[in-house]
């Protein structure tokens, strides 16, 4: 069974994610008997909804603002309480106070900007997804480094280039490049 249409918009047919890859994921669970701050499931149809065993994934749209769901009840027709993350996860807490927001009925705004990469962030991920497209393409370390990292040291030689340290840092990005590509995009999932 595909979980999602490779030939759809994700806008109007969104994936659903194993909640373990991907930080944006909030898990939602039966509210205990006398919990205050239960509250129900949005009454809008979902974006996606796929059930498994006893839980279900879902993905709501709303005010702009996409929320991924797993809910760890045998029904939908239960009070829920979002389950909290574990201490270090910036992107899933910031996913959490998103989905608490939502239910308190308070804007979505403040969180939004917590669960994007930064500026330098963005930067540094380009000039990774670069090293990485200039690495497969066969270019050389040295080619790399002079063309994308380091283009103002254009005329080293080859001699001179391999004592600098600028040469052990495009390494480490090349390392790093490859690194990302085969699974560090999982640890940029999970924040």
């Amino acid at each position: 069974m595909r979980l999602f249409d490779p030939n759809r918009s994700v806008r109007s047919v969104p994936a659903i994610w194993r909640a373990e890859c991907a930080s944006t994921i909030v898990s939602l669970g039966p509210a205990p008997g006398g919990f205050a701050d239960a509250a129900w499931l949005p009454e809008i149809a979902p974006a996606a909804d796929h059930g498994a065993a006893d839980e279900r994934h879902l993905v709501f749209d709303i005010a702009g603002v996409r929320h991924r769901w797993r809910v760890l009840a045998a029904s939908a027709n239960v009070p829920l309480a979002i389950l909290l993350p574990p201490l270090g996860d910036a992107l899933r807490a910031a996913a959490c106070d998103a989905a608490r927001r939502l239910f308190a009925g308070l804007s979505m705004a403040e969180p939004a900007s917590v669960m994007r990469p930064s500026a330098l962030q963005r930067q540094r991920l380009t000039l990774l997804l670069h090293v990485l497209d200039g690495s497969l393409a066969g270019a050389s370390n040295r080619e790399i480094g002079l063309r994308l990292v380091y283009p103002w040291l254009a005329g080293t030689d080859a001699l001179a280039w391999k004592a600098t340290s600028e040469r052990r840092r495009v390494q480490r990005l090349v390392a790093e490049a490859r690194d990302l590509a085969a699974s560090g995009y999982r640890d940029l999932l999970r924040g």
